[in-house]
């Protein structure tokens, strides 16, 4: 299959089956949609929509915002990523909006990403979508789906960018940003792409090497183990024949080629032995609670001070999530993933329940800056942690050391556990758990 052939193909689908594709960003013109899309940055849309409402309208225009100071701006956005960044940058955007571009947005890119807090990728999804430019915004997702695919060999964002320019016609080249970043965020996912449901395949390259020549691959690699196989039993054979060549001549003349083949039998069996070594891979502890089991009962104060038992969520569902420690990136994805579904769970009949070893007054600095709406368990002697059995050896940056291991318990209204998820994906956690049967 050509390029040509693959992105025509990809085009097409996309034009057919999804003609309409805009931002998830809720905005009502050039100036709100700049403020969220800088907000957007590292965090998820649904997070940017329920901050920016109250933004808007005590802040509904540049000159209102230039007039504020960071620490005020920094109280409506502290639950999004980087809060203290994007205060400054919001604050200091509006200011050149109004001294440099009489407090209207820019449509050019050029003059975009002058402003405080608007890069390329900023500057480019303003253009395309308010200004209808033919201009490609590249995200993560964009990033990742259009080198997945084949549209795109690329190693930067901007190799991508001019990739995707070259071949998407400009007329659908706005539209085929959002295309990309839904099918990103939906389906072909980042660690668990979603193959068996996706409708591209026939054009995907990923597709065609990971999943559709996996069996042929497999069969590839049984034909060479059997020949191996068959090499090794040879050897062995022509081994143990017995030499025609006369008495005489064997005692006057050592076996070169019986000691040569020792030899080479020995350094096989050496660097079999390295082999070995060099591949054993470092396995993780995991908690020894399985499916079915009796939850153990947990006791402990939370951010507030007040005492929370698993008694008090009698004929509840628990989510009960063990994570290293708070304000870490990858624990602030992970609960932040949790807030974000929090209705969801609770109309399910679930009450989510965070346990570190950190302190109250860290867990409510935590819970504070970004507006957690569940109990975060102090467990500071760690009883919860050894009950649940999440204590153990784990690696990091090739560093081996004993820690909480990330791990989260779905326990039913008879206190069983129902599920136990050890490969926790923090930034999407809350659909990883919403994806159980």
């Amino acid at each position: 299959m050509t390029i040509k052939e693959r992105y025509v193909g990809v085009i097409n689908y996309f034009k057919t089956n999804v003609p309409v594709a805009e931002t998830e960003l809720h905005y009502n013109n050039p100036y709100e949609l700049i403020v969220a899309v800088i907000l957007s940055a590292q965090c998820t849309d649904v997070r940017i929509n329920k901050v920016t409402p109250k933004l808007f309208k005590d802040y509904p225009n540049a000159e209102a915002l230039a007039a504020a100071s960071p620490d005020t701006i920094f109280n409506y956005i502290r639950s999004v990523s980087y809060p203290n960044n994007k205060a400054k940058h919001l604050v200091g955007m509006a200011n050149m909006l109004i001294h440099d571009f009489n407090g209207i947005v820019p449509s050019e890119i050029d003059q975009l990403v002058k402003l405080p807090g608007v890069g390329r990728k900023t500057a480019n999804v303003v253009a395309s979508v308010v200004y209808k430019k033919p201009a490609m915004a590249v995200d993560t997702h964009v990033f990742r789906v259009s080198n997945r695919i084949g549209l795109t060999n690329a190693k930067t964002p901007l190799q991508s960018e001019m990739q995707l320019i070259k071949h998407i016609p400009n007329e659908h080249v706005a539209t085929a940003h959002h295309w990309l970043i839904l099918h990103g965020r939906y389906t072909c996912l980042a660690r668990s792409p979603k193959c068996e449901i996706c409708p591209l395949t026939e054009w995907c390259q990923y597709f065609k090497t990971n999943v559709l020549n996996k069996n042929k691959s497999q069969s590839l690699l049984e034909k060479k183990e059997n020949m191996a196989k068959k090499q090794i039993i040879t050897k062995k054979a022509s081994s143990k024949k017995v030499s025609s060549k006369p008495l005489t001549e064997k005692l006057t003349k050592p076996s070169v080629k019986k000691i040569t083949s020792d030899k080479k039998i020995d350094t096989k069996s050496i660097t079999k032995t390295k082999v070995t070594e060099k591949t054993t891979k470092f396995v993780a502890h995991q908690t020894k609670l399985k499916i079915g089991d009796k939850a153990p009962a947990f006791k402990a104060k939370d951010q507030h001070g007040k005492v929370i038992s698993s008694a008090d969520f009698k004929g509840k569902n628990i989510v009960l999530y063990f994570y290293p420690k708070d304000n870490t990136p990858g624990c602030t994805m992970e609960a932040c993933s949790l807030r974000d579904e929090h209705n969801y769970f609770t109309k399910q009949n679930y009450v989510v329940i965070g346990v570190s070893a950190d302190d109250e007054k860290m867990h409510k600095k935590f819970a504070d800056k970004f507006e957690l709406p569940f109990s975060l368990l102090a467990d500071t002697d760690m009883k919860i942690i050894k009950d649940y059995d999440v204590w153990g050896t784990k690696q990091f940056l090739g560093k081996i050391y004993d820690g909480i291991i990330r791990t989260t318990f779905i326990i039913n209204e008879k206190a069983i556990i129902k599920h136990v998820i050890t490969e926790v994906k923090t930034k999407e956690h809350a659909q990883q758990i919403k994806g159980l049967k």
